[in-house]
């Protein structure tokens, strides 16, 4: 049986895979220990590759041999690091999302989808005792970090890597277009946070558990700003001539799972939320078409609120603002 068309296929879903600045020869020569001359001829199919180069192969760039040889199956792969206290930390988390926003960059005509479940992790970052808060509760509660685990929340994170990488995230976020899907539940997953920690005597003082909440208060208004104008721009940056294209829509009717879809001309991925802070992704073109499929349904049904729908997106905003405002006076 001629093994060409498949052998073509791997060594062009690998070459999809990797970032432009890489050498593609370069990259498969050294992970299989041959020459370039050898790698050219393993890519143009002139030389067979063998089942140990395969699995080699298969398993640096997560490629499922099943959808490979069109094995009809239900098999999806996924991929994906587990954020804990030693093996991924949070700092290795952070370092993740600033790659893969880099790499989103390359793609040309790229788009990301965010079914919100909660607020978009992105904009938390632009807020210093609110993203302050956010890193701690990820640290402290879902990761299980145990030098936080009898500590108070001050106010400041005190990493100055993860307040850079932070601040990488910003930057490149606000150069990606996105569409982003809210309901009204997409803001009562931090308000639990904070309730949660003001009601666990974890918040160092009511003055910063004031400054939390009028941050977030502040981050909605920000949001609701970037959907008038239809653009990103980062907060107190007057500007949003730069900013990439930013749409949200609004949905009624059903509860966001925090998915995230990453479409260019030449590569999907779609990324699945599992236990509070992981993503695991995929390249898979039929879960792809899925997933992106499933989105252009939601978004049908919702109802568009960037540059147009100016009573929807201000009733929306307002409700949401009066949920913050009201836990807020509850302080005292």
């Amino acid at each position: 049986m001629d093994n060409t068309p498949a052998q073509l296929l791997l060594f062009n879903q690998i070459k999809v895979k990797l970032p432009p600045h890489l050498s593609f020869v370069d990259e498969i020569a050294e992970l299989l220990n041959i020459s370039n001359d050898s790698a050219y001829r393993r890519i143009r199919g002139e030389k067979p590759i063998s089942l140990d180069e395969i699995q080699i192969l298969s398993n640096k760039y997560k490629i499922s041999i099943d959808q490979l040889l069109r094995m009809q199956n239900n098999t999806v792969i996924f991929a994906g690091n587990k954020v804990d206290s030693t093996n991924f930390t949070f700092n290795d988390y952070m370092q993740d999302l600033v790659n893969s926003l880099g790499l989103f960059k390359t793609l040309k005509n790229a788009q990301i989808y965010f079914f919100n479940k909660d607020v978009p992790l992105f904009h938390f970052m632009q807020f210093p005792e609110l993203s302050a808060f956010k890193f701690f509760f990820w640290k402290r509660t879902l990761i299980g970090y145990p030098d936080l685990a009898k500590q108070q929340f001050t106010g400041q994170e005190n990493d100055p890597q993860i307040l850079q990488q932070a601040q990488n995230v910003i930057r490149q976020y606000v150069q990606i277009p996105s569409t982003e899907i809210w309901t009204e539940e997409s803001i009562h997953v931090t308000i639990r946070q904070i309730e949660f920690y003001r009601h666990t005597n974890i918040f160092a003082g009511k003055e910063i558990l004031h400054k939390v909440y009028a941050q977030l208060e502040e981050l909605l208004n920000h949001v609701e700003m970037q959907a008038e104008r239809g653009r990103k721009f980062i907060y107190n940056q007057q500007s949003a001539a730069e900013g990439a294209p930013y749409q949200i829509y609004i949905n009624e009717c059903l509860i966001g799972d925090n998915s995230i879809f990453v479409k260019g001309d030449d590569r999907r991925i779609a990324y699945l939320n599992h236990n509070g802070l992981n993503f695991m992704a995929t390249q898979d073109a039929g879960f792809c078409e899925y997933t992106f499929k499933n989105l252009q349904n939601i978004i049908s049904k919702s109802t568009h609120i960037s540059l147009v729908g100016e009573k929807e997106r201000s009733m929306f905003f307002n409700t949401l603002r009066k949920k913050v405002q009201d836990r807020a006076k509850d302080i005292g």
